[in-house]
């Protein structure tokens, strides 16, 4: 059963728009406010500012100053105010903005942490990268700055239109005319500003992943010649993506180049039919006066619709890949056990030893009975594996590599939902606890521990099952640390366990980052305890010193070790061939 690649068949994609608006949830109400009190406020003191010219114009022709003053400190007033409005809504649109970006990103983030393991296996890193970073910043855009634009474009032309109409219709239908000729030049822009929108997502997503691959194997860059191949390909993703953003900013000028032509045309249009409507008497100097100082600012708002409408559709194609990736199938909270009468059976078989022995029933602490998984339908990595460990016993699982040992512990940590079979960790199973639950019971090391770029403290700290490492009291984490073989080495650092040891412990050594992750494990303090190959890739030296926190965390605590080193296996109770 595969997690985490696909989106749900039976949805049916709304409208991206209205889907990522509905993102703000109950703050969309007061957002739009914003825009609008906003948008009207600064369309208000053009309007006046209109008026204010004709009745000044018109009071100039009929030579009348009564009353001028008057009428000059009215407009200023009113100016005075639809600017206190146009700020008003603008502080607030602002605010609601940021807030709404800062709630998309918090929900992808959220939305990462419930998508089960199988699709961090399945897929870079750097897409995820691309969508957190790129996708969010640019789908954004639409709260930051889009669509305000584009409404204050479109509020502002009615508003504008209002008092255009009531000095004199028949000019503001000619000069509209002319408007919405080039208003559809621009809506013909959109549809391939959104394709390019969608191709330099996608083309930026392969570039973070060729980025990232550089730099978390810079190791293998700087000794191999793969560095070479490496930085080709990263070249190649970045000129993809070059080529792909020449043609938008292309195609961006182009538009730009019209709306100045439409902008020429428009003021060459009203300079002829005013002089057509005045000499004809069809319309005053005072009005006339009146619909330009209106005209010019609407003929550029009216060319924004038109200008921010395709930059709209760029967003809202960035705004798609996040409704994809939300859409992502996550990880239940349960994985549900046929009802098969396992558990029945295993009942039954406790109490007919117990029958015959006289003995009180054995304690076990993990259960596993007829276990299949497989990753792919044609081939089956798991195969009717039975397993139980006792109660403060120690197992180890052995056999050649691929037969299955690592995809069993990912099977027990409930990364993954097996096709068949029991899984029980001290009596919790799906019937009866969720995955949260179940994990809780487990200490889990690694192969290969991550290491934060926090401080030694936190990274053990984190181990703590109250979820707050600063909540965690440092008698603790030394007492963990010390378990764990490690507290000596940490305060011969400089910083001792204030040291940070570098991205993903880069400034430790193998066997340190691994008592480390040992440390955490130990202070978690779950009855179970789960290593997979946790000497594997040290040097001697290293081995013994795991080796011995390991012989000494293992003590009284039920413990599955996955091995292959014989002074690992050594150490177990009980050795179980996987795949024998």
């Amino acid at each position: 059963m595969q997690f985490g690649h696909r989106v749900h068949k039976a949805d049916k994609k709304p409208m991206t728009f209205f889907w990522f608006m509905g993102l703000m949830g109950e703050r969309l109400p007061f957002y739009l406010a914003a825009i609008m009190v906003s948008t009207v406020g600064q369309a208000m003191g053009r309007v006046v500012n209109a008026w204010l010219v004709k009745d000044i114009i018109t009071a100039a022709q009929e030579r009348q100053t009564e009353g001028l003053a008057v009428m000059v400190t009215v407009n200023f007033f009113l100016f005075v105010l639809s600017w206190l409005i146009w700020r008003f809504g603008i502080i607030h649109y602002n605010i609601e903005a940021k807030c709404g970006i800062a709630k998309v990103e918090k929900m992808i983030f959220a939305k990462a942490l419930r998508l089960p393991m199988e699709y961090y296996e399945k897929n870079h890193s750097g897409d995820f990268m691309s969508r957190l970073t790129f996708d969010v910043e640019r789908a954004g855009d639409i709260y930051g700055s889009r669509l305000r634009r584009l409404s204050a474009a479109v509020i502002s032309s009615v508003v504008y239109l209002v008092p255009m109409f009531y000095y004199n219709y028949r000019l503001t239908f000619c000069l509209l005319a002319v408007s919405l000729l080039s208003f559809a030049v621009n809506a013909w822009f959109m549809k391939p500003m959104k394709r390019l929108g969608g191709e330099l997502s996608v083309q930026n997503g392969k570039m973070m992943e060729h980025l990232t691959d550089i730099l978390a194997g810079m190791e293998l860059v700087k000794i191999f010649p793969v560095g070479k191949r490496l930085l080709t390909d990263y070249e190649d993703a970045s000129e993809s993506c070059c080529r792909t953003q020449k043609k938008t900013n292309r195609m961006a000028a182009a538009l730009e180049s019209l709306n100045c032509l439409f902008d020429l045309l428009g003021t060459l249009a009203f300079l002829g039919l005013g002089i057509i409507f005045l000499s004809h008497g069809m319309i005053s100097l005072g009005e006339l006066t009146a619909i330009y100082t209106i005209y010019g600012t609407f003929r550029y708002v009216f060319l924004d619709i038109g200008r921010y409408l395709p930059q709209m559709m760029n967003c809202v194609a960035n705004a798609g890949r996040l409704y994809d990736f939300m859409q992502m199938e996550e990880e239940p909270e349960r994985y549900e056990e046929p009802d098969t009468g396992m558990q029945e059976v295993k009942e039954g078989r406790k109490t007919a030893v117990a029958a015959e022995t006289g003995a009180e029933p054995v304690s076990y602490a993990v259960t596993v009975e007829h276990l299949s998984f497989s990753y792919e339908e044609s081939r089956e990595i798991v195969k009717d594996f039975s397993m139980k460990v006792k109660t403060g016993s120690c197992v180890a699982l052995v056999g050649e590599s691929g037969c299955g040992k690592s995809t069993i512990a990912k099977l027990l940590l409930g990364f993954y939902e097996p096709e068949c079979g029991l899984i029980e960790i001290c009596g919790k199973s799906g019937k009866n606890a969720d995955l949260h639950e179940m994990r809780s019971l487990i200490s889990y090391v690694p192969q290969e521990p991550y290491l934060y770029g926090v401080s030694i403290a936190e990274n053990i700290a984190y181990g703590s099952s109250c979820g707050r490492p600063d909540e965690v009291p440092m008698e603790e984490i030394i007492r963990a640390a010390k378990t764990a073989n490690a507290h000596e080495f940490i305060m011969a650092l400089p910083d001792g366990y204030r040291t940070i040891p570098g991205e993903r412990g880069n400034t430790l050594s193998g066997g340190e980052k691994q008592r480390i992750a040992i440390a955490r494990a130990v202070l978690k303090n779950a009855p179970v305890l789960l290593l997979d190959e946790a000497t594997s890739a040290l040097d001697n030296e290293s081995e013994r010193l795991v080796n011995e926190a390991l012989d000494r965390v293992c003590r009284g605590r039920t413990t599955i070790m996955i091995a292959h080193r014989s002074s690992t296996i050594a150490m177990a109770d009980e050795v179980v061939v996987v795949g024998g």
